[in-house]
């Protein structure tokens, strides 16, 4: 394989960087693990180089760890770090999906209302990784209509540090994702008549900042593992 350059090494690049993004955020690669250049590029068919390019972006975005004569590790959870992201997401996404609340359609928060009728069923099979999957693409579609380029580059660069978590506390917090699925439902609700951009804002500001309580909680040891914990007085 020869250097990557120009279209073909940017698409290589890209394969990389998604199937090592994939791997670290479906738990097939766990925290604290070595993510070997050859072997990826092995695996891929391609050469190191956008490999090493993609772990290099994966770095920057807080998944992965470079340490000399170590070589690049799966990032391992670190809770102030993480909590830190997301109070910034909170506040960005707030924002992000009051700017694009006046470009949504009564078609589009239809297709939500359904899409969160899935949510609901798939907390009640306890399949969090579907609630999982449809929760992330109910708030992209929400935020990715703001119309603000700076800002959607902002969010997908926090959203990318933060799955990797909150994929892994769902399961030990199933409470908070049947709470999520209700906040929806108002938020819709907000959507569907109109209300004041600065309403939303607050709104799904608060719905974000109740996902980070409920992680701290989790993380202090408020909650038995795999017991769930009521999140009182929401």
């Amino acid at each position: 394989m020869g250097k990557s350059t120009g279209a073909t090494g940017g698409a290589k690049y890209r394969e990389a960087y998604r199937s090592i993004q994939e791997r670290i955020l479906q738990g097939d690669l766990l925290p604290g693990q070595r993510v070997t250049i050859e072997v990826v590029a092995r695996e891929l068919g391609m050469s190191p180089t956008p490999v090493r390019e993609a772990l290099r972006q994966l770095e920057a975005e807080g998944l992965v760890v470079y340490r000399p004569h170590a070589g690049a590790r799966v990032a391992e959870v670190d809770s102030d770090a993480y909590a830190e992201v997301l109070s910034v997401r909170a506040v960005l996404e707030a924002w992000a999906t009051a700017l694009a609340a006046p470009r949504l359609g009564e078609a589009t928060v239809a297709r939500l209302r359904e899409l969160n009728r899935h949510m609901r069923e798939a907390v009640r099979r306890q399949d969090l990784a579907t609630f999982d999957r449809l929760n992330r693409r109910l708030h992209r579609t929400l935020y990715r209509r703001c119309g603000h380029r700076l800002l959607l580059e902002l969010l997908e660069g926090l959203r990318a540090r933060t799955d990797l978590v909150r994929r892994s506390i769902f399961p030990f917090i199933p409470d908070r994702a049947a709470q999520s699925v209700d906040e929806h439902d108002h938020l819709l609700d907000l959507l569907e008549r109109r209300a004041p951009e600065q309403e939303v804002e607050v709104f799904v500001r608060q719905h974000k900042l109740r996902t980070l309580e409920a992680y701290l909680r989790w993380a202090r040891g408020g909650f038995p593992v795999g017991a769930g914990g009521k999140d009182r007085g929401r």
